[in-house]
């Protein structure tokens, strides 16, 4: 408002994004499979990602003034929602200890979104370049693991082809989480700099390694979710019938020239024949399995409880197979039931709602990269009924949106 002074933040801007690019840390999926055998998720349930997790909201909070200002969006209210249900069901299961664990870290995560506000969020250019900061530390490590461990860095892609997937080693992360990390870099750098936020330089070296890492991970979910994001991103925020057909069009060449370059093709197939490929690595036998069990209507409603991440699969006598589900909305429905599946989606919908409604076209194009990289990973992956970087990458959508939103509001009643 006219004279009006807007009062300093409490710490430096650095502080605030040195705290969120540890919370971004904290919410990796850190695998103890590292240099074990081929698998796609890794361990949840760090005691390190807690003490870390706890050591950043006790910080945060204690940089946070009395009496501070913050904003709960829909999205992150429907996930409050969501990990009050999930603690209700908790209570129902055997051993409810370890989800509700889970559930505490949930709950502290989405806290901590709040408490960051008015440092972070409430302009949320800042948001914006804290996430992409948080990841280029990521990439970082990766690249920084080559050096410290070449032998554990490169992951035999398969018992059935040649070759190799980059992981990382100094914070343990699967391929598929590398291929994540330089999908989210890339995608907000060729954001930033078709925004004019990144000159050129810095752009195209941050693309270039975004780039690499998905390339040298090998990770097929990571590269389709994040061209799906861009070209939604594109879409909603070119003026032009020319931009718009560009957008479609320069995707689809890309598609085509996979199909027929070689090296490109290769790359794509990963040395799996048409049965693997037409399954996506085994997934949709775990899906199917999940369809297919029977149970009661209350396990339907509420799932067979918060961690059960995997379906048991019989084939034939005596042979066992325990399979991840893969699928973050197969994995809501058998973690936490079909009330939760509601949940989530109607927060994914207003997400979208939020990005759909946001002035800015930067903040837009971000909000619709995330949200379309999430839409369209949570297909092939897990993580939305976690505190996950998938979640993350929602609540920061929503969050930047909302906050956009509310900021052009008030400069349109100021005038």
């Amino acid at each position: 408002m006219p004279g009006t002074v807007e009062t300093p933040l409490e710490k430096p801007a650095w502080f605030w994004l040195v705290l969120w690019c540890l919370f971004v840390l904290g919410v990796q999926p850190w695998s103890g499979r590292v240099a074990a055998p081929q698998g796609t998720t890794g361990s949840t349930n760090s005691v390190m990602k807690g003490l870390l997790l706890g050591a950043i909201f006790l910080i945060a909070l204690a940089a946070t003034k009395p009496g501070f200002r913050t904003r709960v969006n829909p999205t992150g209210t429907l996930y409050v929602v969501y990990v009050l249900f999930a603690t209700a069901t908790a209570f129902l299961l055997a051993e409810p200890m370890g989800p509700l664990t889970r559930l505490a870290r949930f709950l502290i995560g989405l806290v901590l979104v709040f408490l960051l506000w008015r440092p972070l969020v409430q302009v949320p250019e800042r948001l914006v370049r804290a996430h992409l900061w948080a990841h280029i530390l990521l990439a970082i490590t990766v690249v920084a693991s080559l050096a410290y461990a070449p032998s554990q860095a490169w992951r035999p892609l398969s018992s059935l082809g040649n070759g190799y997937r980059l992981q990382g080693v100094i914070i343990p992360m699967l391929p598929p989480r590398v291929g994540e990390v330089g999908a989210i870099l890339l995608g907000l750098a060729i954001i930033g700099y078709v925004c004019r936020k990144l000159s050129m330089l810095p752009a195209a070296t941050l693309i270039g390694l975004g780039g690499i890492l998905i390339a040298a991970s090998r990770t097929r979910t990571s590269a389709a979710a994040i061209a799906f994001g861009l070209v939604l991103a594109l879409l909603l925020t070119r003026k032009t019938w020319f931009g718009r057909l560009m957008t479609l069009g320069v995707p689809a060449l890309l598609g085509v020239a996979f199909l027929m370059i070689g090296s490109l093709h290769t790359w794509l197939l990963r040395g799996q024949g048409t049965r693997q490929i037409s399954s996506l690595s085994g997934r949709t036998t775990s899906w199917q399995a999940v369809l297919d069990e029977k149970v009661s209507v209350q396990t339907a409603i509420i799932g067979h409880g918060l961690g059960n991440k995997r379906v048991l699969l019989r084939r034939g006598e005596g042979d066992i197979d325990v399979m991840a589900i893969d699928n973050s909305w197969l994995g809501l429905y058998w973690e936490t039931g079909l009330l939760a599946v509601l949940i989530v989606a109607v927060a994914l919908i207003l997400a979208w709602v939020a990005v759909l409604r946001a002035p800015t076209p930067y903040i837009k194009a971000c909000g619709a990269l995330l949200l379309g990289y999430v839409s369209a990973a949570s297909l092939n992956e897990s993580g939305l009924s976690d505190l996950s970087s998938m979640t993350v990458h929602l609540l920061v959508a929503a969050a930047i949106c909302d906050a956009d939103r509310i900021r052009h509001r008030s400069r349109q009643l100021v005038r």
